[in-house]
């Protein structure tokens, strides 16, 4: 784990009215198979995350479920991994993904059109919803991903967009134990308060944030004894992780 003063970060965004705390990346780590295939969380745990659809899938149910309640169109899922939420849709939405990661681009071409590359070189505009399910902590420069997400996204659009929060309770609590520093790729480190700002600014209303925990395969009797322990690693807790629903009005 790196040893990082989250709480002194956390600080300076309310001081500076900053939207996310910037750190340097740890060691080499990319986005290729070591990323998509067999990995190592934050308890130590190796996983193989080709076997793990159902599990990411119940992971995510709050974006999953506002999906099947919403009319299909063209839809955009950004860092989208192995493809698992565009395997979810029906044929009737038009799918897209944006993906970096070459391994991960040819297992999720079984599931949309998927661009092997960064935001900034993709062309496609026009979009009815856009999701960015922890991409954002991951990126140097959220300000421009933000301002090219609005410029694809049509008016009335929607833009789902999770990230971990940094201020959360357990990041207080545990600090730099906080499970989400883990990933040494997570560079760009945001709050509540500092998504909702930054979300805002850049012209979008905010429809709704959950907290995704309770509904998750995360939400153990095993979990919650270990918020009783201070030492060691942070448990999966209500509220490590949020989860915006944003609309572009104009």
């Amino acid at each position: 784990m790196r040893k990082i003063d989250l709480r002194s970060l956390m600080n300076s965004l309310y001081l500076d009215g900053g939207y996310f705390a910037s750190i340097p990346p740890e060691g080499d780590s990319g986005f290729e198979e070591e990323y998509h295939e067999v990995t190592i969380d934050p308890d130590g745990v190796e996983r193989n995350l080709l076997d793990e659809r159902e599990n990411h899938l119940e992971g995510i149910v709050e974006i999953t479920s506002f999906l099947d309640q919403t009319k299909p169109g063209k839809l955009l899922d950004i860092g989208c991994g192995l493809g698992w939420l565009l395997s979810t849709l029906s044929d009737d939405w038009l799918k897209y993904g944006v993906e970096i990661s070459k391994f991960a681009s040819r297992h999720a071409t079984k599931f949309g059109n998927i661009h092997n590359g960064t935001l900034d070189t993709f062309n496609e505009t026009g979009f009815d919803v856009i999701v960015m399910n922890h991409v954002i902590e991951h990126l140097t420069d959220p300000n421009a991903t933000l301002l090219k997400i609005r410029e694809i996204l049509k008016v009335g659009g929607i833009l789902i967009i999770a990230t971990p929060d940094f201020d959360s309770a357990a990041a207080r609590r545990y600090g730099s134990n906080f499970r989400l520093l883990h990933d040494p790729t997570h560079i760009s480190l945001f709050s509540s308060d500092s998504m909702h700002r930054f979300l805002r600014d850049h012209g979008f209303r905010i429809l709704n944030v959950e907290y995704p925990f309770f509904e998750t395969p995360w939400f153990t009797r095993k979990n919650l004894l270990k918020v009783l322990e201070p030492e060691g690693i942070s448990p999966p807790f209500y509220g490590s992780v949020m989860t915006f629903f944003c609309k572009k009005d104009t």
